[in-house]
């Protein structure tokens, strides 16, 4: 396989970030929140035009103001349009004349700071690239070159994230639902579990997704930041119109890091963080498991799994779903967190909760098995053998402890990713009716 074409550039004056993360994650840090949680932000279209003030704090952080025609390299790339925006710059379609193709062209902000992480993603790249199939579900980096004064890479053309997938079916099924009620004059039901991804289309996302980590991790490579805002369909079309057929793609390397590297003390989006980070225990390649098991729920839910921006009420939601935290975790957890939100080797809830908003939100949050079901007094799912092969395996990846969560590969080998007929090993289920039960001590569902 040929080496992706790459154009240096000029070093960040300080090198790589003090707290060793290439790009700043998706969330306000390590801490709790300044706004309580009852004001949940819901996460931004990245592709909405931007306001006059936009554009004006968009050009002063000296981003490319994206202008169809424009030519970069040496005007081998002609811009199409954009096709996302972030921190670290714009992603754009273009027209490569040489190769005639679209490519979608990361356009990195002309920052040395920002400049040195397109460098350093860049690097990542070409050794995951290195000596393996262009089938490889990872975004495949084509080359890089600087133009305009910004660094850019080059990628194949991917489709919608999984994210944009999910808010097309549900805006798509709310419409849908709004008809119907307005012909019958009745309420307009919410939306449940099994009205989104069908098992089979989540089978195939965990099998590709499954596929690249084992690849990543057998490197000692960590991608740190899975969301679904970070997983693309391998084919280009509208999020609306892609079926279970369709094969997924890891994006975003930005903050992946080498196991010798300095690990930084946040990583992972808030929502997709495991209690290890949080809790301040270190972590490894694991965390890209427990992230992957939130992925799924919330593909066949729609739903965020533990929807916060909150630390402690992160970890509350995390013990209604899962059961308490173990105490050899918890006696691992830096010492901070530990005399600021525990109490004897307990979760100090609600004690420390916002308000009562907090509060009901927790207590609202259903068991994991409960939460596949579907919601009981609407339409709740029969619970068959493929529903509860995905619930083992989604369990198996929410382990709270890292060492007991399934690594990539076997997640490869389990029932519900492979298809297979064979019964999973029995998934043990923690007692949610004691505030000090341990996972470590099991009933069944």
């Amino acid at each position: 396989m040929s080496r992706p074409e790459v154009v240096s550039g000029p070093h960040d004056a300080t090198g790589r970030p003090l707290t060793g993360s290439k790009r700043s994650i998706d969330d306000e840090g390590g801490g709790s929140s300044s706004a309580p949680p009852s004001k949940r932000a819901e996460r931004c279209d990245s592709c909405s035009p931007l306001s006059e003030s936009s554009e004006e704090r968009a050009r002063s952080e000296r981003h490319y103001m994206v202008r169809a025609d424009d030519k970069f390299d040496c005007e081998r790339y002609n811009v199409v349009k954009q096709l996302g925006k972030g921190t670290f710059g714009r992603v754009v379609e273009m027209w490569d004349e040489q190769e005639r193709k679209s490519v979608a062209v990361k356009v990195v902000r002309a920052v040395d700071k920002y400049h040195r992480e397109a460098e350093i993603e860049s690097e990542i790249l070409l050794e995951v690239q290195s000596g393996c199939s262009t089938e490889l579900p990872i975004g495949h980096l084509l080359r890089t070159f600087a133009s305009h004064g910004h660094f850019c890479l080059v990628f194949d053309k991917l489709g919608p994230s999984l994210y944009h997938a999910l808010r097309s079916i549900r805006r798509d099924a709310e419409r849908a639902a709004a008809r119907k009620g307005a012909r019958d004059h009745h309420e307009k039901k919410p939306l449940h579990a099994g009205r989104f991804f069908s098992l089979a289309q989540i089978a195939r996302v965990a099998r590709d997704c499954f596929r690249a980590l084992a690849h990543l991790h057998s490197k000692r490579l960590a991608h740190t930041d899975l969301k679904p805002e970070n997983i693309l369909f391998a084919a280009p079309g509208r999020a609306d119109t892609l079926s279970g057929g369709a094969g997924v793609v890891l994006i975003d390397f930005g903050g992946s890091t080498w196991e010798h590297e300095h690990h930084s003390s946040v990583v992972c989006t808030r929502q997709y963080r495991p209690p290890e980070v949080t809790l301040g225990c270190g972590w490894d390649e694991s965390v890209d498991l427990w992230s992957m098991g939130c992925i799924l729920a919330e593909l066949w839910t729609g739903g965020v799994l533990f929807s916060t921006h909150d630390e402690v009420e992160h970890l509350a939601l995390m013990e209604r779903s899962l059961g308490s935290l173990p105490p050899g975790l918890v006696r691992r957890a830096s010492g901070r967190k530990v005399e600021k939100n525990f109490r004897h080797g307990v979760l100090r809830w609600p004690d420390r909760a916002y308000d009562r908003d907090s509060e009901a939100h927790v207590r609202n949050q259903p068991r994991l098995k409960d939460a596949l079901r579907g919601e009981p007094h609407i339409a709740p799912l029969r619970w068959s053998a493929q529903l509860d092969s995905f619930h083992h395996l989604v369990w198996r990846l929410l382990e709270y402890e890292p060492e007991d969560r399934l690594s990539a590969a076997d997640a490869l080998r389990q029932t519900f990713v492979r298809g297979g007929d064979a019964p999973p090993e029995p998934a043990p289920v923690p007692n949610l009716d004691s505030s000090s039960a341990s996972r470590s001590n099991p009933r069944q569902p």
